[in-house]
């Protein structure tokens, strides 16, 4: 962490946690950037209307009875997964990088991070919205409504297996910039890699 003289301190306009991201996303050290970033209306949509063919085909299979029990298994099933990918969460702090889309995600460890690069990704080469992996390998945690901008990280565990993690996000630039101030704040030789060209 940065030693008192350096201290870092949150951008101007940092929002204070909600109680989720107090309780699991306090970060370590100054929080630099927090970020809430809920679903649009029309990945609402799509989930009623998933729900509403499951308790039709229900309806057509069982009759009445049979679309009520489809419902009762059913709509839990499909209320959780709404709950869960209607919102992605991204918080950086002087440690870590922790991004969550609904209950998953990564802990990217600052002092892990080799690269941290603005991207403009295709959502095709993914096969969609919400948490995917490529062909290559490259994992996605996005959703509709950011534009296709996305960070782009590469990382190392604590193992130092390597990862790839892009985080779409409509913020993408200030995202990338307190990654940049994390990074630029490690002590010397902390860092696996020094900043890339046009890093902040």
């Amino acid at each position: 962490m940065a030693d008192e003289s350096h201290a870092l301190v949150p951008t101007e306009g940092s929002r204070l946690p909600d109680p989720y991201e107090q309780r699991y996303m306090a970060g370590e050290g100054t929080v630099l950037y927090r970020h809430k970033y809920s679903a649009p209306w029309q990945l609402h949509l799509i989930f009623v209307l998933t729900i509403t063919a499951v308790f039709g085909a229900a309806v057509a299979a069982g009759g009445l009875v049979g679309g009520a029990i489809g419902m009762a298994v059913g709509a839990p099933l499909f209320g959780l997964m709404w709950i869960l990918f209607s919102v992605l969460r991204v918080t950086v702090s002087e440690g870590h990088v922790n991004v969550q889309y609904g209950l998953f995600g990564p802990k990217i460890p600052i002092s892990g991070i080799e690269q941290a690069e603005l991207v403009q990704y295709n959502w095709r080469r993914f096969g969609g919205w919400g948490i995917k992996r490529s062909l290559a390998g490259e994992w996605i945690y996005n959703m509709p409504g950011d534009g296709g901008r996305a960070v782009r990280i590469v990382w190392r565990d604590a193992r130092g297996k390597r990862h790839v993690t892009h985080v779409g996000s409509p913020r993408a630039d200030e995202l990338l910039q307190q990654i940049g101030r994390a990074r630029g704040a490690l002590p010397a030789g902390a860092s696996p890699a020094a900043l890339e060209p046009g890093d902040p």
